[in-house]
């Protein structure tokens, strides 16, 4: 279970760089482009989904098996880290539409670590 662990723990640690590189590139392109609040809501999204994947999937090719798992740690580890910081930074619980947001979030992670493990396999 320690490799498991180490390797969720990679792929939040790449999570969190991707997502400060992403949120900085959004916003240079808001900074520079005319957005409307839903274009920067869906950019986000999408860009917050990719990067799950590619958390994922650095967890996942990290680990010999159960991919899903691993994604599936990474992603809920990255959930609990924005519930957190909503409660206490924010001082508001989540919403009721936020749900579906985390789900795909997970899923995101999941799907990213069963490619991780499949690439891994094909590769050796």
């Amino acid at each position: 279970m320690g490799e498991r662990m180490k390797a969720s723990f990679i792929g939040v640690v790449a999570v969190i760089g991707l997502m400060l590189l992403g949120s900085l590139i959004i916003a240079l392109i808001v900074n520079f482009m005319d957005f409307s609040k839903s274009g920067f809501q869906w950019l986000s999204f999408i860009v917050s989904v990719l990067i799950l994947m590619v958390g994922g999937f650095i967890g996942g090719r990290k680990t010999e098996e159960k991919g899903w798992l691993t994604g599936a740690i990474v992603g809920v580890i990255y959930i609990i880290g924005i519930m957190l910081y909503q409660f206490l930074a924010q001082n508001s619980w989540i919403y009721s539409n936020q749900m579906l947001y985390f789900l795909i979030f997970v899923l995101a992670a999941v799907v990213g670590g069963m490619f991780g493990v499949n690439l891994k396999k094909a590769t050796n």
